[in-house]
């Protein structure tokens, strides 16, 4: 019986004798003296019941304490982290990250330069992180942190030779495609520049013709204006001054200039006046 259960029973019994004393003490079937004794009896039981119930509580309650940081204690847990410390690539670059933990803790993938990946381990403990398109060799750190304590664990990613073969080829495959383009590029190029060349040539060669049309036709203009000046002038002068000019026995034309190359192939020439050789027919030399 502990403590708490012996103080009830002491207060009770003290409240029963009590009574039963008083009631005796009533009808007389007690001499007073006894009654008295039995009376402060029962008072005392009652004092010492009431006494040793708190004192009780108060010892379970100090031996409860105890207890409970006791089970506080086995509550607390460690931060578990296990898993392996290089993973590679499959063949298409995804890397699979396996490991144990505390069941629902936070895993963390921390990176040097780039986001951290967070994931959360499953009831049993187990978690998974799958990155796609790894392309490079990585240093990254697995941590969790449970209850204030943290633990870490570094992790080599490496690619596999099958996928840095892929790669390489790949690579290989680019760095063809770009030589192509250019060279394509280039002939593109040079014959665009070509064809500009030669429009530009033939735009040159076309202006170039139309100029000297134009001025073959001003030059031309120019001669007949000045061949009709003179021939206008010419008729006039000799009328009023009676000019001489030359005429041949078989020729139609007269001219001023005795050596004029219309007079080249005659046998002779004539001195007349211009009035004599119209009269006769004769007409101005061309090339006068």
């Amino acid at each position: 019986m502990n403590m708490t259960g012996l103080g009830v029973l002491l207060l009770l019994a003290g409240i029963g004798v009590l009574i039963f004393g008083i009631l005796s003490f009533r009808k007389k079937n007690w001499p007073r003296r006894k009654t008295q004794i039995v009376i402060i009896s029962s008072i005392l039981a009652i004092i010492i019941g009431f006494g040793i119930i708190p004192s009780a509580e108060t010892d379970e309650a100090s031996t409860e304490k105890p207890k409970q940081e006791e089970k506080t204690k086995k509550i607390a847990v460690k931060p578990v982290l296990k898993a392996e410390k290089t993973f590679s690539t499959n063949d298409d670059g995804t890397i699979v990250i396996k490991g144990e933990t505390n069941p629902g803790a936070e895993v963390s993938l921390i990176f040097d330069d780039k986001p951290t990946e967070v994931t959360t381990a499953d009831d049993n403990g187990a978690f998974t992180f799958s990155l796609d398109e790894f392309d490079e060799p990585e240093e990254a750190v697995l941590a969790i942190e449970i209850d204030g304590e943290t633990k870490e664990q570094p992790l080599s990613l490496a690619l596999s030779a099958s996928y840095e073969t892929k790669l390489a080829a790949e690579a290989e495959e680019e760095r063809v495609a770009a030589e192509k383009a250019e060279a394509e590029r280039v002939e593109r190029d040079r014959v665009a520049a070509e064809e500009q060349k030669a429009k530009d040539a033939k735009i040159a060669a076309e202006k170039k013709a139309e100029q000297a049309r134009v001025a073959a036709e001003q030059k031309a203009a120019e001669t007949k204006r000045a061949e009709a000046e003179r021939a206008a002038a010419q008729p006039a002068t000799s009328n009023e001054q009676g000019e001489t000019v030359y005429i041949t026995a078989t020729g139609s034309k007269y001219h001023y200039d005795q050596n004029c190359r219309g007079l080249n192939n005659s046998n002779g020439e004539t001195a007349v006046t211009i009035d004599e050789a119209e009269a006769q027919g004769f007409t101005l030399c061309g090339f006068e």
